[in-house]
Parts: C-alpha cells; structure tokens; sequence
C-alpha cells in the first residue's frame, strides 16, 4: 500500500521530480484555481446544446443508480438553472433520495473562459514534460453516487482531479487487486483493505499516475463535484495521430462514433462497406469506398497539415479542441 504525498504548494519542477509518473500527490488549496464553478456549470450547459445535423452530441451521460438515462433534456443542466445548487433543487422533486451521476466529457470546449484558465494553469507542466501529444481531456463529474458508476478500473490518463463543490473521496490500488480477467469491478469489498484513500476538499488537487486502480467515492449525500484532466500516458494508439493529423474536429463531433475518421469518407454515395469474395480471393483493386479515402489522403499536403496541427497543440496550450465562436459567445 502506497499512501499519497500531500503538500500545499504547487511547483512544477518539483512536481514533476517528486511525483509525476511515480505516486500520487494531493496539493492542498492550489492558487490560481484551473476552474472556477460559475465556468465549468457554463461548459456543462454548453454541452448539453451542441448540435451537429439535428443530433446531439453524446457529451453527456446522466446515471441513476448505475442505470444510464444518456441525454435527457429533464436531467441535464440548463441555461435557466444558472448555477449548480439550482441544477440540484430542480433534480430534487425528479430523483429524491437515488443517487446519481452526471458525466460530461470534452468539457474545455464548451466555454472560452474556463478554457483559458485551464490552458493557463497547465502551462507550467507542460513546460516541464511536453505537450500532451494528443492533447488532454477534461472531463467533468457530478451527483451523490455512492461510487463511479463504472467501478474500480485503471485509465491510459495520467490524472489530475480537482475538488469545486463539497468533499470527494478517491480509492486507489497501487496494483490490479483482482486475478478474474475483467477490466473493471463494481463491487469492491473485498478488496477495500489493500486499498487507501483521499479525501479531496473544495480548492484541491489530486494527483495519480496511470498505473493506479481507482474507484470516486462521495462523502456524503451531498452532491459533490469535481474536474478531472487526463494526459495520455499508456496504451497509445496510432490512430489517435491519425484522426488529428486528416481532419479537423468540430468539437460537437468530438463523441460521436467515428466522428473524425469519417471525414475520410466525405464524398462517398454509397455506404463504405467491403465486400469479401465468396472464393476469398483478392481481386488486386481497393474497393470503391478505399479508393475514395486514399484519394482524400493524396490531396492533403502533409507537411502543411503536421505544421497546422502543431500550431493546434501549441496554441490551445495541449487542450484541443478549443471552444468555437458558438460557445464563445462571440
């Protein structure tokens, strides 16, 4: 059992040598807070009214008692709710006692002023380890669940969790604490006495590495809210890449199945799918569907696209993509 380091001060450099990919680290009170809850409840009700061709981005995921509802309208944050505590009392009369869960994902690019705090604030380390290559994610989590939804299971993130509203609790595995060959448990009992936890205050920010298992926990029946960035650390892919270096992402698209790499296949009539020979035998030209995306690759200038994708990372300060002038306001 791995207890976490906690101090309360911020320093990059020190971070970094401490902690970083090495332990978790809870830093008490850091000043200048990443976020703010007046912006990050903005960023959620932006969320929530991304469109793209009359279909709502799921960005969003609202659970009851480990139950999914997706998107409804009745459970999401609305611009008419104004602030977290009014989200609450209007969930209030729907839910009573059931805990739940509200899950927004992609959150930086819903609202310019949260965004440019949290760029802001993670300059620093990036000066330090790079720029996320990739780039970071920033996922929102809210309610009076009793444990994450998803349970005990290790991310490819690097994370950072800071506390906004009430007391959240975290549990951490130094080790996968099961033999069974499944990802994730939701029913941890056994396993609580290798495990310790950290308690995260409103101002904190917690810290931890990849390679630990962890499971939220509230502290209370009090909803408690929370931000986390995640910076891609194991199991990368190349795909990832790939997706940014061929296509601009709207960030409506940004979870949609095969939101980026369908943009390969813009142009195409037909639906692009492949069909086998009943023999099996390959007849030597790409199907139709293939011609036309490697058509779309030839046409892009390479060396230009790398150099316009570098350009995202520096300038949205490794948190692409940046909010657009819908969520701006501009």
């Amino acid at each position: 059992m791995t207890e976490p380091a906690i101090t309360d001060k911020l320093d990059w450099a020190e971070f970094v040598q401490l902690y970083w990919d090495r332990r978790p680290v809870l830093i008490r009170g850091v000043q200048p807070p990443p976020f703010v809850a007046d912006e990050v409840f903005a960023a959620a009700v932006g969320a929530r009214e991304a469109e793209h061709g009359g279909q709502r981005a799921p960005t969003a995921q609202f659970t009851i008692e480990r139950t999914i509802h997706g998107g409804s309208d009745l459970l999401l944050p609305a611009a008419a709710d104004r602030t977290f505590d009014q989200y609450e009392a209007r969930l209030k009369p729907v839910l009573g006692d059931r805990g739940y869960a509200l899950i927004v994902s992609v959150l930086h690019a819903f609202d310019q002023e949260m965004w440019q705090r949290e760029r802001d604030f993670f300059a620093g380390l990036w000066e330090q380890v790079g720029l996320p290559l990739t780039g970071a994610i920033t996922t929102m989590f809210h309610g009076n669940y009793d444990n994450s939804p998803v349970g005990v299971h290790k991310d490819r993130f690097a994370t950072f969790m800071f506390g906004l509203r009430e007391r959240k609790r975290m549990r951490f595995w130094a080790e996968r604490p099961w033999t069974d060959p499944v990802s994730t448990v939701v029913d941890y009992e056994q396993f609580l006495p290798s495990s310790f936890a950290v308690e995260v205050e409103p101002g904190d920010l917690l810290y931890w590495p990849s390679t630990y298992y962890h499971v939220g926990e509230n502290c209370g029946p009090t909803p408690a809210t929370s931000v986390n960035i995640g910076v891609p650390r194991d199991e990368h892919k190349v795909e990832y890449e790939l997706e940014d270096l061929l296509a601009d992402l709207d960030p409506r698209l940004l979870m949609l199945a095969g939101g980026r790499l369908n943009v390969l296949a813009e142009g195409i009539e037909a639906p692009a799918t492949v069909e086998i020979p009943a023999d099996g035998q390959l007849t030597g030209r790409l199907p139709g569907a293939f011609e036309q995306a490697l058509r779309n690759c030839r046409e892009l200038s390479l060396d230009q696209r790398v150099g316009v994708v570098s350009g995202h990372r520096w300038t949205t300060g490794g948190f692409w993509p940046a909010p657009s002038p819908k969520q701006t306001g501009e």
